[in-house]
C-alpha cells in the first residue's frame, strides 16, 4: 500500500487454525469493491498451515499485513490488530467466514457520509455441513430500527442492545471513536466481545444503519470457539458482570437498563442450551441462581418491560430447574442405597423366616409421612382385622410431626407392628422398601390417612388363596372431610365403585380389557391386593422419586397377572382431604410424575407383546396418563414451567417433545377457540338486540297505526288543521322574502 494514501478501513482478522477455511475468506477481503483498506492478520500461534497460506497472499496483495504472536485469544489478537491498524475506521472479521465483496465500500461509505461512530449491518448463517445460507434476522433485528438514520441509546428508549448481537463482525467502528472511549476486548477464552461491543453501542453519539446482509457467519464448524465452551462454561456471565460494572461507571446503566436486561437474558439461555456437557450446563445454572448473578437486579424489572418475556421466565424458574436436578440426582443416589439396603434387609429377612414358627399371611405395608391426625386410626382399622396372621411393617418417611411417636406408641400395644425410620425419600421408595421387608405370602399397600373394613383382608386372603390369584381387585368408596372439599372435587365422588361384574380368575389382559372398555380400570393400589412371590418374580416396584406412581405400577401389575380376579365389595375408605397428593398443588411434579409414568408404560408395551385387539385400549390408556401431564404443565406459571430445564439428557428432550409441545397446541388451540366463542357470544348479542329492535319497530308501528285509526286522533287532526294550514303560509312568506333580498 501507497504511504500517501488514506486508508479508509483496517480489518483486523486474527487467525487460529483455520486453513480450511482461510483462504475463501482472503479471497473475499481482496476483492473487495473498496480498495482503500489494510487487512491486518493476527496469526494467533496457529499450528496448522494457516501461517504459510498468509505468507502466500500476502505475497500477492500488500494491503495484507501479518503479525505474529503466541496463542493467547481472540480477544489479544484484535487488540493488537487495533494498536497497528491505521484506517479511519475497524472492521473485526473471522477467519473462517465469509464476506460480500461490496461489503467495505457499502459500509464505509455510510460511516463516512453520516460521520458515524457505529454503523450496523446484518449477516446470514452458513451451514457449513450443507452450504445452506440461512437468513439470520436477529444478528440485525430490523423492526427496532428508528425513523432516524443517525441515532444513539438516547433516541432508543434503552433498547439500543436490542438492535443487534454482541459479535463485532456485523459492525463497524469509527477508530478515533475506539482510542478515545479506550475500548479493549477482554482476554477471555469465550465471549470476549461482549464488553466491547456493549459500551461501542452504548457510548456511540452517532450509529447508522446498512440495511443488507454482507456477512456469511460460518456454523456447525466442528473445532469453532463456540463448540468449546464447556471448558468455560462461565466466560460469558464473567464478560456481563464486567459489562454491567463498566456501564456503571461510565454513568448510562440507567438509560440502556431495559435493553441489557433483554439481551442479558437471551445470552444466559443461549449459552444454557448451547452447551454440550451436562457438568456444564449445572454449572451454569447454579452460577444464574447465585449472588453473583442476582446482584445485577435482570430480574427486578416489571415483567410487561421485558421485549422477550420468555426469557424472564427461564431465568427466573432455575431455581425450580435446579430443585428438580438436584432431587433427581438424590433420587439416583437413593437408588444406589436403597439396593445395598434391601440386600442386607434380605438377608435379615432370611434369617427372620427360618427363626419363625410361620410366615405371615399378609404383610401390610404403610408409609408414612405427617399424617399424625390420621394415622391412629388408619392403624386401628389393620390391626382390628379379623385376619389375625398380619405383620404391619410402618415406614415412617422423615415426618416433621408427631407421626413418629404415634407409630412407636402403637407398636408397643401389637406387636405385629414394625416401625422402621428413614429420611424422607417420597412414597414409591417408601413402598419399595416395604416389598424388600415384607415376609407375608400377599401384600396390602395402605396409605396412612386411609381406613380399611375389618373383614377385608381375611376375605381377600380366602378368595386369592382358594383361586391361587396373582392380583385381586376390589372396591372403595370416599370420605370427604369437608364439604367445600366435595364441591372442589367431585371427580372422586363415587369413583372407586365399580358396576360391572368382572371374571373370577381370569387373566390380567382379559381383566384390563372388560374394566378399561366399561371405563371402570383403577389405579390406585389401595384397592388392591398382591401375591408378593407375584411381585418379586415380576420385579414390580414403584418409580421412585415421582408422584402419581400407581399409574405405572398397577399397568405393569394387571397385564403380566396370569391369574386376576375381581370382588364386589367395598372394603376400602378413601379420605379427600386438604394438602393431600390428590387435592394439592403439586406443581412441576405432578405433571413430571404423570410424564415419567407415561415413559415407563411405552416402554412397557414396547418390551411386551400384546393381542392385537388390546392395542387401542392400551395406548388409549397410556395416552390419558400423558394428557394429565399436559393438563398439569399448561396450568403452571411461565416460571414454573422453566423446572423442565432441570431434566437431564434425552428425558428432558422426550418432555418438550410430549409434554411442552403438545400443551403449548393445545394452550393455542384452547386461545383460538376461546377468543371464536367470544365474537360468536358478541355476534348473538347482536342478533339478538337488532332482533329485539325489530319487534320493538313492529310493535310501534301497529301501535301508531291504532292510533291513526281512532276516533280521538281524527278529531285532533280536525282541530289542528287551522294551525297547520297557517305554518304553510308563514313558510312561504318567509322564502319570498327571503328571495326578494
Amino acid at each position: 500500500m501507497e504511504n500517501n494514501r488514506t486508508t479508509d478501513i483496517s480489518v483486523i482478522m486474527p487467525v487460529y487454525n483455520s486453513g480450511a477455511y482461510l483462504m475463501e475468506a482472503l479471497d473475499c477481503l481482496i476483492k473487495q469493491t473498496l480498495e482503500s483498506v489494510e487487512i491486518i492478520c493476527m496469526d494467533d500461534g496457529s499450528s496448522d498451515d494457516s501461517p504459510r497460506i498468509l505468507e502466500e497472499y500476502a505475497k500477492k496483495d500488500n494491503r495484507i499485513r501479518i503479525l505474529c504472536g503466541e496463542h493467547a485469544g481472540a480477544g489479544a489478537a484484535r487488540n493488537t490488530g487495533l494498536l497497528e491498524a491505521v484506517g479511519e475506521y475497524v472492521l473485526f472479521l473471522d477467519s473462517d467466514d465469509i464476506f460480500d465483496e461490496t461489503l467495505l465500500e457499502k459500509i464505509f461509505r455510510k460511516g463516512k457520509r453520516t460521520e458515524s461512530d457505529v454503523v450496523l449491518f446484518g449477516a446470514k448463517r452458513y451451514d457449513n455441513r450443507t452450504g445452506q445460507v440461512v437468513n439470520a434476522p436477529r444478528y440485525l433485528w430490523r423492526n427496532l430500527i428508528p425513523e432516524k438514520e443517525v441515532f444513539s441509546r438516547k433516541d432508543m428508549e434503552g433498547r439500543i442492545f436490542g438492535l443487534s448481537i454482541t459479535a463485532p463482525w456485523t459492525k463497524l467502528f469509527r477508530r478515533k471513536f475506539v482510542l478515545e472511549q479506550n475500548l479493549r476486548f477482554q482476554n477471555l477464552p469465550n465471549s470476549n466481545d461482549v464488553l466491547f461491543v456493549l459500551v461501542a453501542m452504548a457510548e456511540a453519539e452517532r450509529v447508522s444503519i446498512v440495511r443488507e446482509d454482507l456477512v456469511y457467519y460460518r456454523v456447525f464448524r466442528k473445532d469453532s470457539l463456540q463448540n468449546k465452551k464447556d471448558g468455560n462454561p462461565l466466560c460469558f456471565l464473567q464478560a456481563y458482570e464486567d459489562t454491567y460494572e463498566e456501564l456503571h461507571r461510565r454513568g448510562i446503566y440507567d438509560e440502556v437498563e431495559r435493553g441489557f436486561a433483554d439481551l442479558v437474558l437471551s445470552g444466559c439461555v443461549f449459552n444454557l442450551n448451547t452447551v454440550r456437557s451436562e457438568e456444564a450446563r449445572q454449572t451454569i445454572m447454579r452460577a444464574l441462581c447465585s449472588e453473583r448473578f442476582l446482584r445485577m437486579k435482570l430480574l427486578e424489572l416489571p415483567e410487561d418491560e421485558y421485549d422477550m418475556p420468555e426469557y424472564y421466565h427461564k431465568i427466573k424458574g432455575l431455581p425450580y430447574a435446579l430443585e428438580v436436578r438436584e432431587r433427581l440426582s438424590k433420587k439416583e443416589e437413593d437408588v444406589r442405597r436403597s439396593e445395598a439396603a434391601a440386600e442386607e434387609e434380605l438377608r435379615k429377612q432370611k434369617k427372620a423366616v427360618a427363626d419363625a414358627l410361620h410366615v405371615p399371611k399378609v404383610s401390610v405395608i404403610i408409609p408414612v409421612y405427617n399424617t399424625q391426625a390420621y394415622v391412629k386410626e388408619c392403624l386401628k382399622s389393620i390391626t382390628g382385622q379379623t385376619l389375625r396372621e398380619l405383620e404391619i411393617i410402618c415406614i415412617d418417611d422423615g415426618s416433621t410431626d408427631s407421626s413418629p411417636d404415634i407409630l412407636l406408641s402403637c407398636a408397643e400395644e401389637d406387636a405385629r407392628i414394625a416401625v422402621y425410620r428413614q429420611e424422607n425419600r417420597g412414597l414409591s421408595a417408601t413402598r419399595n422398601r416395604g416389598i424388600s421387608l415384607a415376609l407375608g405370602e400377599y401384600i396390602y399397600f395402605m396409605d396412612s390417612d386411609d381406613t380399611l373394613r375389618q373383614d377385608a383382608l381375611e376375605n381377600l386372603y380366602q378368595k386369592s388363596r382358594e383361586h391361587e390369584l396373582q392380583v385381586m381387585y376390589f372396591d372403595g368408596t370416599d370420605v370427604y372431610e369437608n364439604e367445600e372439599l366435595r364441591d372442589r372435587h367431585p371427580e372422586f365422588q363415587d369413583f372407586y365403585i365399580r358396576k360391572g361384574d368382572y371374571p373370577l380368575p381370569c387373566a390380567g389382559t382379559e381383566m384390563f380389557m372388560l374394566m378399561r372398555g366399561a371405563g371402570e380400570y383403577r389405579t390406585n393400589v389401595g384397592i388392591a391386593f398382591f401375591e408378593r412371590k407375584y411381585l418379586r418374580e415380576q420385579e414390580l416396584f414403584f418409580e421412585p422419586g415421582i408422584l402419581h406412581e400407581d399409574n405405572d405400577f398397577s399397568f405393569r401389575a394387571m397385564l403380566l397377572a396370569d391369574r386376576a380376579g375381581y370382588i364386589k365389595e367395598t372394603y376400602f375408605q378413601r379420605r379427600i382431604r386438604e394438602a393431600s397428593i390428590m387435592t394439592a398443588d403439586t406443581g412441576f411434579w405432578g405433571s413430571y410424575g404423570y410424564f415419567k409414568s407415561f415413559l415407563n408404560m411405552f416402554e412397557f408395551l414396547n418390551r411386551h407383546s400384546f393381542p392385537e385387539e388390546m392395542t387401542e385400549l392400551l395406548y388409549g390408556t397410556i395416552y390419558s396418563v400423558l394428557s394429565h401431564a399436559k393438563v398439569r404443565y399448561a396450568a403452571l406459571s411461565g416460571t414454573e414451567k422453566c423446572a423442565a430445564i432441570g431434566l437431564g439428557g434425552t428425558e428432558r428432550i422426550a418432555y418438550r417433545i410430549f409434554v411442552e409441545g403438545e400443551a403449548s397446541a393445545h394452550a393455542r388451540m384452547m386461545r383460538a377457540y376461546q377468543e371464536k366463542s367470544e365474537i360468536n357470544r358478541k355476534l348473538q348479542i347482536t342478533y339478538d338486540e337488532k332482533f329485539e329492535r325489530g319487534l320493538e319497530i313492529k310493535r310501534l308501528k301497529k301501535e301508531l297505526e291504532a292510533i291513526k285509526r281512532s276516533e280521538t286522533y281524527r278529531a285532533a287532526r280536525v282541530i289542528g288543521f287551522p294551525v297547520r294550514a297557517l305554518r304553510r303560509v308563514l313558510k312561504r312568506l318567509r322564502r319570498k322574502s327571503g328571495s326578494d333580498l
